[in-house]
């Protein structure tokens, strides 16, 4: 364990790269940090990808910093100098991959692909297909460690690199709507509502949204109240605070609840917990919880 690190999940191969096809694999792994740790600068011998988890910081590309939080990708290529700064505040947690392409066998789709990372300009992208899960698929399959598992994880490096790429260059693809077929605009909020219920926990923002369907906020809030009958803002706020229950009934404390959803402090989240319940998240666990277990 390095020091300045909660923990870290390290699987290195640069001796000998995992071959997953056309796609070589260096490396993969989850790094929770302390509170403003630094990884120091260092030249990239491949390609990587990470993938923020919680909490946010700033990483480069060269002699260029972004600003970066959960749930962001960014695309760094080899030769290029990188580093990652940690938060004082909200350290950041991240998963990463590093691989390069088979230049023997790079042809049809995974040549697209290295071209289109050999010429991006802008390396920051939203976590739209939600990569952190594939990375998560990894690990799982790395504990399982069965004959299926090394087939898993080369499927999953892939889904990594397409889903990742779409980020980086397609930012906002069409999604399928189940059901019968609906207007535009129908489908437009029943896409919003199906992010909202799965993302809870990941947007921080209603802006968060309007980027993820392509829209203006002040579109999307005005079509939502419209189709739907209660304003976009509200329907955030009931799932949100549904999530919070559930959380507070898992035995969670209510600063792990403000943090994962985004609060900036336990204060904050105690407050709109209590306008929306009328009463505090302690009193909400001892009033209705606790009555609830008593009951069954």
């Amino acid at each position: 364990m390095l020091r300045g690190l909660k923990f870290h999940f390290n699987n290195e191969y640069s001796c000998e790269p995992v071959r997953c096809g056309s796609i070589l694999m260096w490396q993969i792994g989850d790094i929770g940090c302390d509170p403003g740790y630094v990884v120091k600068d260092h030249e990239q011998c491949c390609y990587e990808i990470t993938c923020v988890v919680g909490g946010r910081g700033s990483i480069s590309r060269n002699d260029k910093f972004y600003d970066i939080h959960k749930g962001q990708l960014f695309l760094n290529r080899c030769g290029e100098i990188h580093c990652i700064k940690s938060d004082v505040m909200e350290p950041i947690r991240y998963f990463y991959l590093g691989f390069d392409f088979d230049k023997k066998l790079t042809q049809g789709i995974w040549k697209d692909i290295k071209d289109a990372f050999d010429e991006c300009e802008n390396p920051l992208a939203n976590d739209i297909s939600d990569v952190h899960n594939i990375f998560s698929s990894v690990f799982n399959e790395m504990m399982t460690n069965d004959t299926a598992s090394q087939k898993m994880i080369e499927y999953s490096v892939y889904q990594i690199l397409l889903l990742s790429y779409r980020a980086l260059m397609l930012k906002n693809p069409r999604r399928y709507i189940s059901g019968e077929p609906m207007e535009q605009s129908r489908q437009l909020i029943y896409s919003i509502i199906v992010y909202i219920d799965t993302n809870i926990c990941a947007i921080e923002h209603l802006n968060d949204v309007s980027k993820q369907v392509g829209y203006s906020y002040t579109y999307i809030s005005r079509l939502f109240t419209k189709v739907v009958g209660k304003s976009l803002r509200n329907y955030y706020n009931e799932k949100r605070f549904e999530k919070a229950v559930g959380f507070l009934a898992s035995g969670m404390k209510s600063t792990q609840v403000a943090t994962l959803l985004n609060y900036k402090s336990l204060h904050s989240f105690s407050k709109a917990f209590s306008n929306y319940y009328g009463m505090s998240p302690t009193q909400y666990k001892e009033k209705v919880l606790n009555k609830n277990k008593d009951n069954c």
